[in-house]
C-alpha cells in the first residue's frame, strides 16, 4: 500500500513536465516563426517583458510544488497547500490585470498624437496615424500577452491543485 501513493505523485510529476515540455514547445515554435519577437518588439510598454518573467517565475515555482507533492516523506498541511495555491492563482490574475493595464496605456499612446495635431494637412495626418497604429499595437501585444500567460497559469495550477487533493486523499486512505 506504501507504494501506490508515491507512484500516483510520481506520475503527476511525471505529467507536469510533459505539461512544461508541451508549453515550452508552444513557445519554441512561436520564436522560431519569429511571432514572440513580433509581440516583445511591438510592446514599447515592455509590459509583455513583466508579463513573460512572471509567468517563469511561477512555473519554476509550479515546479517545486509538484515534486513537494510528490515527496512523500513530507507532510503536507492543507494551509500550506491553500497558500501555495493561492499564490499561483494571484499571479495568474496579475498578469491579465497587467495585460489590461497594457490596453489602456496603449489607448493612451493611440489617443496622445491627436491632441498634438496643429494642422490637418496629408503629412501631419499619416504621422499621426502612425502613432496611432504603434499605441493600437500596444494595446493587443500585452492583452494577448496577459490572456495567455493567464490561460497557462490557471492550468497549471488547475493541475497542481488536483495533484494536492489527490495527495490528500491518499494520506487520508
Amino acid at each position: 500500500m506504501s507504494d501506490t501513493p508515491a507512484n500516483g505523485s510520481s506520475k503527476a510529476l511525471q505529467q507536469g513536465l510533459i505539461v512544461l515540455g508541451l508549453i515550452l514547445f508552444g513557445g519554441y515554435l512561436l520564436f522560431d516563426r519569429g511571432l514572440l519577437a513580433v509581440l516583445l518588439e511591438g510592446d514599447r510598454s515592455r509590459l509583455s517583458w513583466l508579463i513573460l518573467a512572471i509567468w517563469a517565475a511561477m512555473s519554476a515555482r509550479w515546479l517545486i510544488l509538484l515534486r513537494r507533492t510528490e515527496d512523500m516523506t513530507t507532510q503536507l498541511p492543507e494551509d500550506d497547500m491553500a497558500r501555495w495555491l493561492n499564490h499561483g492563482w494571484f499571479a495568474a490574475d496579475s498578469v491579465l490585470k497587467i495585460g489590461l493595464l497594457g490596453t489602456i496605456i496603449g489607448f493612451i499612446l493611440m489617443l496622445a498624437p491627436i491632441g498634438n495635431l496643429t494642422s490637418f494637412d496629408a503629412a501631419s495626418l499619416q504621422s499621426a496615424l502612425a502613432a496611432m497604429s504603434a499605441g493600437m499595437a500596444v494595446a493587443l501585444y500585452t492583452t494577448l500577452a496577459g490572456l495567455i500567460a493567464n490561460i497557462v497559469l490557471r492550468f497549471q495550477f488547475q493541475f497542481l491543485a488536483d495533484a494536492m487533493q489527490k495527495r490528500l486523499i491518499e494520506e487520508a486512505a
